[in-house]
């Protein structure tokens, strides 16, 4: 039998829901997933109940206020609520009790349902050092500035066009656009670091030659600590160098019912971030 950890075992009601570009290539056939899948991986809710009979299941209760690390969905870090097993566009969804993340009440907004994307901005700030830059005009772009700033890289760079770079100038670059891996090449020092944010799964074409010739390193970077992210999403710590302006990142609420024209929406180059309310009050 296998462990609870890897059981979907704790029942949530979902408040809100966020709709993520993976789930935009799943619906277009894009993205590999699984036959019928119900979507969404970025979602905040209450715990309503535990599938195993319990009235409580370690620290977690009904009624607490939750997210979930999505990729937490199986017995590995491989199994990805919304591609591989149901996901959060319902009214409820079934999460292993390991996947959850604690949320304080005020965060059952879309902020909560934002919390996969900020911890997601927190990974490549594990690697960084040197001069750095940002690249790309995505709200991920923007998203993983906005981060590193509140985390005191005040002087990172964001750069949204290849014709910017300067040559062997950045000791770091973070990518978000993935089709300039040979512009990142040019403009990394000897010796340099290029961290892979992006999540896409159409093949990158590159040089080698350039990369070999000055040593590069490259990382991917998958998710930074989620109860941190939690933290930044509280935007009530006088500690931080800033807070995270969700406002520029946000754009319009649809209930679940509304999904075409959410999901078209959402598919616009330059869309701010689209949310689905779905049991909240």
């Amino acid at each position: 039998m296998p462990a609870l950890t890897s059981i979907r075992n704790v029942l949530v009601r979902v408040h809100y829901a966020g709709i993520c570009r993976t789930d935009l290539g799943i619906a277009k056939g894009v993205v590999p997933a699984k036959d019928g899948i119900i979507l969404g991986h970025e979602f905040c809710g209450v715990i309503a109940g535990f599938l195993n009979g319990e009235e409580q299941m370690d620290d977690w209760r009904v009624g607490d206020a939750v997210s979930a690390n999505p990729m937490a969905f199986g017995c590995d870090d491989d199994t990805m609520c919304g591609k591989d097993c149901d996901g959060a566009f319902a009214e409820y969804i079934a999460v292993p009790c390991n996947a959850l993340v604690k949320l304080p009440p005020r965060l059952l907004t879309p902020s909560g349902a934002f919390l996969e994307p900020v911890a997601a901005a927190l990974a490549p700030l594990k690697y960084i050092s040197g001069r750095t830059c940002i690249f790309g005009s995505t709200r991920i772009a923007e998203l993983v500035q906005q981060v590193a700033k509140v985390m005191g890289h005040d002087n990172i760079e964001r750069i949204t066009h290849v014709s910017d770079f300067q040559n062997s100038a950045y000791d770091c670059i973070v990518e978000t656009e993935p089709d300039n891996i040979d512009a990142y090449a040019d403009a990394l020092k000897p010796g340099g670091l290029l961290v892979l944010k992006s999540r896409s799964f159409s093949p990158s074409v590159f040089t080698a030659n350039t990369i070999a010739m000055k040593e590069l390193r490259i990382q991917g970077a998958r998710y930074g600590d989620f109860n941190l992210a939690v933290h930044l999403l509280s935007r009530n710590d006088a500690n931080l160098n800033a807070n995270l302006d969700t406002a520029t990142l946000f754009g319009n609420v649809y209930d679940l019912g509304e999904f075409e024209t959410a999901f078209a929406e959402a598919d616009q180059p330059d869309s701010k971030k689209k949310f689905f309310k779905i049991c909240a009050e």
